[in-house]
């Protein structure tokens, strides 16, 4: 375990490095602007890329229209005003980095309610989020220098790299759940697990990915996405099931007009994972409609243990990184039918396949495995404009996930085909809008529910003789509500209470497999002076049993009964597969928040939140050592000593699979005991920390930086049984660190900008060995930089160049003893990466 205090030091100097400087004023936070007379929607989509804001718009609002040059020092709000000057349209704000492009005259109010932006967090247009919400614009995702979605999710503070997720190795040896089962990448807020994160695209669920069924987000095109939302806080009250650790939503582009065209290419300098990726975008629109279609290719080539010094203990031909081939097609359109009925549709095609090449040790068979996952997500959705301030969003949605697994052993002749195939499909209908008028100001509620069908295969019809098929499905309907109450009107004449609201949400939810769940949420956000928002949340959420947990066939197994641990003679019935009486995993979340811009450094904001959240009845095989089962007092909750011969016989009739694995046939009177180790709700699991972040910019006489600054602290304790002890996991190998910050400096002076970023991954507990061993710390330095030519003149115009390198110093993961049962795997692969200095070039044409 690892005291808080020795890594306060870190953050500390990320902070003094890009410290918050008190000049420059509001008045003088100047960007410098160079536009030209060109269409308006060009000219909002370059102030956002160069500002790092969000600006939303309805495409029919800026088709046909034109924007003067601009040019010259001045504030995004002045840049703003001149290009809408003459344009019959205003702007207004959202938040403190999201403008809205709305209709000025005579109803400026109303014009404004139209286009609010419902964020990820609430269910009601133009609502203050109560918890916690980290934005990542289409600036911030090019400033990474990354390709794959997956590896922007990986670099987050509050988002563990363990899990389901590509260059995991070994990891399973001490969680079921950390493999790299079909080099997936998956989102794994807090590191309570791929499939405790709820994934949206475009606000719609994704279905889950393999026998995890947490959801697969490789296939998502990086280039066409808008802005990525983060909610780590507890969801189930507004989104249902799986939102324990929170929700992340990945907002696809729509507001796009011509043709991009673009292509990256990079390798690591230690050799192997060579990448490249082409993509494709063409878009119209128009007054009435717009359409865009985005196509990409990625290819990423294999690293061997071979091409590794740190890995030259293993089998040379093990892979460390599978290669991976990925094709992805994104759609969207939409109409307005109506002046009061929009219609739209997207869908996201994926097909991702992999190869590898596993070898545990010198000694053994070499296996050889091919992956091919190909996924899909379409939605329909039609907007209507109710009466006052009313609107009706209803959508309908179908996601699958077909993952096809094929594994070889050529020295035996080995051969199988795994196929695992995930899909839901739901209807959801929400209205929102003022209740009312309370003396303090306007009752905001959303009111809605829906249906939803989810289903999973394990196998093929033909495998049903040998127990490995099995498929499942569940129906779920719910409803959902959502209040902001106003407990005092709001005033900026007040000082110390400017704004005090309270939200209210809950979510009842009923499932055909085991029943009902209600779950509620309340938040609080208050405004005592303009510079400082306080926020807080308390709130349940929960997780359906997986498929497999609930459906897997049952299984009873006859081992000699010294197998597991015992001194005697004898044999052990272990029973093993899915139990149909689990109960949902649920939780309690918390958090207590603070955002704070002030007044002498505007442009600044710094945001801290404290979060705790109490996760019980988690689904487990509750003996997870089977050599100990019958030696080890932890388990004897889950052991049946001088078990009598009915009840032997009534386990028998109740297992479709016997397999007696002793040397003699099975006689009742020679078993000692029977082992449960089919799936129980055994665990818990309190996970409690700190978020910071930190942005700011300051404006220089002819350039501008841009600061930012993210860490997280994380407790993270389990009791494994509810006769074992709590232990601390944070800080440990393969589990979550106790502190993980990444922070940076963006220098832009005109067209030109340049990106440094350190990562920083607290040192570990090595506890694969006795005692405990340290792993070090991980630092490591990311750069970009990049040249805009969209303004220059001939062939060069709509040109953007960029040259990325992560890891520049090439540094090593931290060493580790031995992973047990793999040889030459002397690194914690969920909380470093085998890939060392990467070095990429990428070019994007706009047409």
């Amino acid at each position: 375990m690892h005291s808080t205090s020795r890594r306060l030091p870190v953050l500390a100097a990320l902070l003094l490095t890009f410290g918050i400087a008190s000049p420059p004023t509001r008045a003088e936070a100047l960007t410098s602007f160079d536009f030209p007379a060109q269409p308006l929607i060009d000219s909002l989509r370059a102030l956002a890329r160069q500002t790092s804001l969000n600006v939303f718009f309805e495409p029919k609002l800026v088709a046909g229209r034109n924007a003067p040059a601009v040019k010259g020092q001045v504030s995004t709000e002045e840049a703003l005003k001149e290009l809408l000057k003459d344009s019959g349209l205003t702007f207004r704000h959202v938040d403190d980095k999201t403008f809205t492009i709305v209709v000025a005259g005579a109803d400026d109010e109303a014009s404004f309610k139209v286009n609010e932006v419902v964020v990820t967090g609430s269910r009601i247009h133009g609502a203050n989020s109560t918890s916690p919400l980290h934005v990542l614009g289409r600036v911030d995702i090019d400033r990474t220098g990354y390709s794959q979605v997956g590896d922007v999710i990986r670099s987050l503070p509050e988002n563990f790299s363990g899990g389901q997720n590509p260059g995991v190795l070994g990891a399973d040896s001490g969680n079921l759940a950390n493999q790299n089962g079909s080099n997936a990448s998956t989102v794994n807020l807090r590191g309570l697990g791929s499939d405790a994160t709820l994934v949206l695209l475009n606000g719609h669920r994704l279905a889950g990915d393999t026998f995890f069924q947490g959801s697969d987000i490789s296939g998502i095109p990086l280039g066409a996405i808008q802005r990525i939302e983060i909610v780590p806080d507890g969801a189930s009250a507004l989104y249902g099931a799986d939102a324990v650790a929170g929700v992340v939503n990945f907002v696809l582009r729509q507001d796009f007009s011509g043709v991009e065209t673009g292509a990256r290419i990079g390798s690591a300098t230690q050799g192997g994972g060579t990448e490249q990726t082409y993509s494709a975008l063409g878009g119209i629109s128009r007054e009435r409609w717009h359409a865009l279609l985005n196509f990409e290719y990625s290819k990423q080539d294999e690293i061997n243990a071979s091409q590794r010094d740190f890995t030259a203990q293993a089998p040379p031909n093990e892979t460390l990184l599978h290669p991976q081939e990925r094709r992805s097609l994104f759609l969207n359109a939409g109409a307005n039918l109506t002046d009061g009925i929009r219609a739209s549709f997207d869908a996201l095609l994926s097909d991702r396949k992999s190869d590898s090449v596993g070898q545990i040790t010198t000694a053994t068979s070499t296996t050889l495995e091919s992956v091919d996952t190909p996924a899909y997500s379409a939605a329909a959705s039609v907007d209507f404009d109710l009466p006052g301030t009313w609107k009706l969003h209803v959508t309908g949605v179908a996601s699958g996930s077909h993952n096809n697994s094929r594994l070889r052993i050529p020295a035996s002749n080995y051969a199988s085909t795994v196929r695992y195939r995930n899909d839901v499909k739901y209807g959801e209908a929400t209205a929102d809008g003022d209740l009312f008028e309370l003396p303090t100001g306007a009752l905001k509620v959303a009111l809605g529910g829906g249906y939803r069908n989810e289903g999973y295969r394990n196998g093929q019809p033909a495998d049903v003789a040998n127990g490995s098929f099995y498929e499942s499905s569940r129906d779920v309907s719910y409803i959902y509500g959502e209040a902001i109450v106003p407990l005092v009107r709001v005033s900026d004449a007040r000082i110390g209470l400017q704004e005090l609201e309270l939200s209210l949400a809950a979510r009842t939810e009923h499932y055909s497999d085991f029943g009902s769940s209600t779950n509620p949420k309340i938040g609080l956000r208050y405004v005592p002076i303009p510079t400082l928002a306080l926020r807080g949340t308390w709130g349940k959420s929960f997780k359906a049993p997986s498929f497999s947990q609930t459906s897997q066939p049952a299984m009873l197994y006859l081992y000699p009964a010294v197998w597991l641990g015992y001194p005697g003679a004898g044999n052990a019935m272990v029973t093993w597969g899915g139990n149909p009486d689990l109960r949902p995993e649920t939780s309690k979340s918390r958090t207590i928040g603070a955002d704070f811009t002030p007044a002498f450094a505007e442009s600044a904001k710094l945001s801290v939140t404290y979060f705790h959240i109490d996760y019980t009845d988690r689904v487990i095989q509750p003996i997870s050592n089977l050599a100990t089962g019958l030696s080890n007092p932890l388990y004897v909750p889950f052991v049946r000593m001088s078990p009598s011969a009915a009840e032997q016989q009534a386990l028998v009739a109740a297992a479709p699979t016997f397999l007696n694995s002793t040397t003699s046939p099975y006689d009742p009177a020679d078993v000692v005991a029977v082992l449960q180790d089919k799936y129980a709700n055994a665990t818990s699991q309190n996970v409690s920390g700190v978020d910071v972040s930190y942005r700011q910019t300051l404006s220089l006489s002819q350039s501008q930086l841009d600061l930012f600054a993210n860490g997280s602290w994380l407790k993270f304790d389990q009791r494994s049984i509810s006769t074992a002890p709590s232990s601390r996991l944070s800080g440990t190998i393969f589990n979550p660190p106790g502190f993980k910050a990444r922070g940076g400096v963006t220098w832009r002076r005109g067209d030109f900008s340049a990106t440094g970023t350190i990562n920083y991954i607290a040192s570990e507990d090595d506890t694969n060995v006795l005692p405990s061993g340290h792993i070090a710390s991980w630092t490591t330095l990311d750069a970009s930089v990049s040249y805009d030519l969209s303004r220059a003149q001939g062939f060069a115009r709509g040109l953007r160049l960029a040259l990325s390198g992560s890891n520049l110093f090439d540094r090593d993961p931290p060493a580790s003893a031995q992973v047990p049962y793999f040889t030459g795997l002397n690194f914690d692969s969920t909380n470093s990466s085998i890939i060392g200095r990467f070095i990429s070039a990428s070019v994007v044409k706009s047409w």
